[in-house]
């Protein structure tokens, strides 16, 4: 239950959208609550890497941030299972595994750390292997039709391996949408505003181009 605290969403959010004024609650708050601060330490490094835009509100935080017992107590709660090495599997072993890890619940993705590292492991490969990734969605699409689950694949992988400028990657998008009725319903739900005009206007025609 802690760790889940630690990891989920609400105190992640507090940081994001309301720093200023989570900031002084939370200082005054380790004061009289010493377990805050390993609680924090899970935030340590996403502070580090700019969750918190003002730096003087980060540093302040930073300063209640005990990262190494985070780590001493995730280490012990949570021992860390083997290892999925992602990018040897085939990519339809690799989509079946994306889909398992993809349906734990809370409480299973705790249990070890392949949801983190298959995580992880997309963000690379939507950065270096787009094309790859795509495949990867691709065969998601072939055997999961779980509306939740594809939600998350559209507004995650599909949307993140879609880059600024036109190119090779938006071609393929394209040419799947035209191919793929349901390849276009996930297009569809992909938020197209980080992207270049040009970009932008071939993913909404792709996306327009209902068939009978």
């Amino acid at each position: 239950m802690l760790n889940l605290i630690a990891k989920g969403k609400p105190l992640g959010q507090l940081l994001v959208f309301r720093a200023s004024v989570a900031t002084p609650l939370l200082l005054e708050l380790a004061l009289r609550q010493p377990r805050l601060r390993w609680l924090m330490g899970r935030q340590a490094a996403s502070i580090g890497n700019g969750k918190v835009d003002d730096p003087d509100l980060a540093r302040r935080l930073l300063a209640i941030c005990d990262e190494p017992a985070y780590r001493a107590w995730e280490d012990a709660a949570h021992p860390k299972s083997e290892p999925v090495a992602f990018e040897s599997l085939p990519v339809p072993d690799l989509a079946a595994k994306w889909v398992e890890i993809m349906s734990r619940s809370d409480i299973e993705i705790e249990r070890d750390h392949q949801w983190y590292d298959l995580y992880d492991y997309q963000h690379t490969l939507t950065v270096r292997e787009p094309l790859k990734g795509l495949a990867l969605v691709k065969a998601i699409l072939e055997i999961e039709d779980n509306p939740n689950l594809l939600g998350i694949l559209s507004a995650g992988m599909l949307e993140d391996l879609i880059p600024y400028e036109d190119g090779p990657v938006v071609d393929a998008v394209v040419a799947e949408a035209a191919d793929n009725p349901q390849f276009q319903d996930l297009l569809c739900g992909v938020w197209f505003d980080q992207l270049s005009a040009q970009v932008v206007a071939r993913l909404k025609w792709a996306c327009g181009q209902r068939r009978p």
